[in-house]
């Protein structure tokens, strides 16, 4: 059983019900400093029948849903923030922007992100060397890994993504212990240290924005003597779930309150019916109430044996509706539109999500009205212009995309 030397935070272990009295404490506090700079929070409450003075967990599900997907028009309708943003600018140290566009702030607070209590469960400690290969352009990811790492005392070396050369040589020469990044990207790095023939001194890893299959993980353990733990996080939010030791699912952050809800009607759901993951983020910034992310879950059964206490999502099974995560971006289709609404010669199309050794393949299928001789590449080109992801264009013959085909399919299997 754990104690609170184990656990980064020593509220990770504390009594079920001691802990919806503090997030009850929060809710409240949050909600009665923030309601009065964003105009979309009182709103929502107002829609919800909450008083700001006496809100209580409860009165959560009685809260509309906020769909994830609507946040780039709600935010396009009050440019930047929708509504939401609950504190002055000053208060924001960087807008992070993701496809859609969706804008992200940044406190200045330490650890904005909440990912210190993750990386301490899998194993990171004060004085590490460790390799972030999440990418530090627009996105917030690789920020998110960079507050919590310096919470921690670790050393942060800010490689981002690609030139994997550079990456190897970097973690040999400053005898790197840790390394995050996408599941995929981090299968690549390990894979040219493979190549090269030596022993890394990596002793444990991270993963986030991908599934991490198990057959994969338990490869890359095997081959590089080291432990791979993940997390479950969102843009606007940061961490919502981590790993612990035992890996029996996972542990719901304090920072958050997690409904697992009916998509259609945003009513809870008991433990163990599957539902949308619906996040209520415990921020005076930027206190999004009941966000619907898409993603889909249901509540692990049972207690942990590592100690720590909270819910835990026994993991993320897919998601609600079209949109899909193809290299840890949201895709939906409605961006793939746009990117097809500059080229009119395109009469039809298809984007076929694959996975071809642990990495992702966006191929995007094409009929046109005649012989296109440069048409692909200029697809090419827009379909990562808006969506910012590679992808391999076919003109296929005209008939091949049946008329009711969904435009974006994944055809992806995790074991």
């Amino acid at each position: 059983m754990a104690t609170v030397h184990d656990v980064y935070d020593p509220a990770e272990l504390q009594p079920a019900s001691q802990r919806a009295g503090t997030q009850e404490v929060a809710l409240r506090r949050v909600v009665e400093r923030a309601v009065t700079g964003s105009p979309a929070l009182r709103q929502a409450l107002e829609a919800a029948g909450v008083s700001p003075e006496t809100v209580t967990l409860a009165d959560l599900p009685r809260i509309p849903l906020l769909k994830k997907e609507s946040l780039a028009t709600r935010q396009g309708e009050a440019p930047p923030w929708g509504g939401w943003l609950a504190r002055p600018l000053a208060d924001v140290r960087r807008i992070f922007v993701s496809p859609g566009p969706i804008y992200e702030p940044e406190g200045r607070m330490p650890d904005y992100w909440g990912f210190a209590p993750a990386l301490f469960a899998a194993g990171f400690r004060r004085g590490d060397v460790v390799l972030n290969t999440f990418s530090y352009h627009l996105t917030p990811a690789g920020a998110m890994f960079d507050g919590a790492l310096e919470a921690l005392g670790s050393v942060v070396v800010p490689t981002g993504v690609g030139n994997i050369e550079i990456q190897v040589k970097t973690l040999q020469d400053v005898r790197a212990r840790g390394l995050i990044g996408t599941p995929s990207f981090v299968a690549l790095v390990l894979d040219k240290v493979s190549e090269r023939g030596t022993r890394s001194s990596l002793e444990v890893g991270f993963v986030s924005g991908e599934p991490l299959s198990e057959s994969l993980r338990t490869d890359l353990e095997r081959r590089h003597r080291m432990r791979i733990g993940q997390a479950y996080a969102i843009g606007d939010i940061g961490l919502l779930a981590y790993e612990c030791s035992q890996r029996t699912g996972l542990h719901v952050a304090e920072r958050v309150v997690v409904e697992i809800v009916d998509p259609a009607t945003g009513a809870r759901l008991p433990d163990g019916e599957m539902g949308e993951v619906a996040v209520s983020f415990l921020s005076d910034l930027y206190p999004l109430l009941r966000l619907g992310t898409g993603d889909l879950s249901r509540i692990a059964p049972g207690s942990c044996a590592c100690g720590r206490t909270s819910a835990r999502l026994e993991r993320i099974f897919g998601r609600v509706g079209d949109a899909v995560k193809v290299r840890g971006i949201f895709l939906h289709p409605h961006d793939l539109d746009r990117a097809m609404a500059r080229h009119p010669e395109v009469a039809r199309y298809q984007a076929v999500v694959t996975r071809r050794e642990h990495q992702d393949e966006l191929t995007v299928r094409l009929e046109t009205g005649g012989p296109q001789t440069r048409l692909g590449g200029a697809v090419a080109d827009s379909v990562r212009e808006v969506t910012r992801l590679r992808a391999v264009v076919e003109v296929v013959p005209p008939g091949t995309i049946g008329p009711d085909e969904k435009k974006l399919v994944d055809l992806r299997t995790w074991d």
